[in-house]
């Protein structure tokens, strides 16, 4: 059939033939559009999918390594490898409370999701270098699987507490020897509040060679006894008369 014979067939046809082959044509085009619309979906969900999956993979990679860094060091500060700890059922209880009163007074009310600013800095001493989210996974993965008295035990006895003769001091039993040549079992209250200034901000070793700044310092976290209930004003109204008792 030639073009002009085909072109005088296309004119006889009737307006109704025009209108069903137009509305076919716009059906064939809406179903192509859907057809297009959920595979786009369908991408989308398979991406999200993906990405949660990946998350919670990095999640229990996170959780695995943070347990076994705890799992290792309770061990080795249990065996008493290469340093001196402490252990807090038998170390007075003026430490834990006074640590807490400066550092996380909520330490033991929060929930375990609840991130805990002890437990955040326990687990920056592990990996200095992570990330703000990787440090918050990893410390409710702790807060999840151990109690705070473990976590607080494992930050009394890791915390950076400065450096004597270029020796990293970790620990307050370390400190203890470190800082005033004696036994930690010997150190007056006072003494302990001092040792809990530098643990609260690593930032004031440096001025532990300003006598007036650090008996300041000393007095703030005595203050902050007497604001928890650990001490009474009075207990610490006295204390802070108490003259720095630091070795040489």
């Amino acid at each position: 059939m030639g073009e002009h014979t085909i072109r005088e067939v296309l004119k006889r046809r009737s307006d109704d033939t025009q209108r069903v082959i137009r509305r076919r044509r716009e059906r064939a085009t809406k179903k192509s559009t859907a057809k297009r619309k959920s595979y786009g979906v369908l991408i989308v969900l398979m991406a999200i999918v993906l990405v949660i999956i990946a998350a919670l993979g990095y999640a229990g990679w996170l959780t695995h390594q943070v347990d076994n860094r705890f799992t290792a060091d309770r061990t080795a500060n249990a065996l008493g490898h290469n340093r001196v700890t402490l252990n807090l059922q038998t170390t007075t209880q003026f430490l834990p409370n006074t640590l807490l009163a400066a550092m996380d007074p909520n330490f033991y009310n929060n929930s375990n999701i609840t991130l805990s600013p002890l437990t955040s800095r326990l687990v920056r001493i592990y990996f200095p270098d992570g990330s703000a989210p990787s440090t918050a996974i990893m410390s409710v993965a702790l807060q999840l699987r151990y109690s705070r008295t473990d976590l607080l035990e494992a930050f009394i006895n890791d915390v950076n507490l400065g450096r004597r003769n270029g020796q990293l001091i970790s620990g307050f039993a370390a400190a203890s020897l470190a800082y005033f040549k004696k036994p930690f079992v010997q150190l007056q209250p006072q003494d302990i509040a001092l040792l809990v200034a530098l643990a609260a901000d690593p930032r004031d070793f440096r001025q532990l060679e300003n006598r007036d700044k650090i008996l300041a310092l000393r007095n703030a976290v005595l203050q902050m006894d007497a604001q928890q209930s650990v001490l009474s004003q009075t207990q610490v109204d006295a204390l802070k008369k108490s003259p720095l008792d630091l070795a040489p």
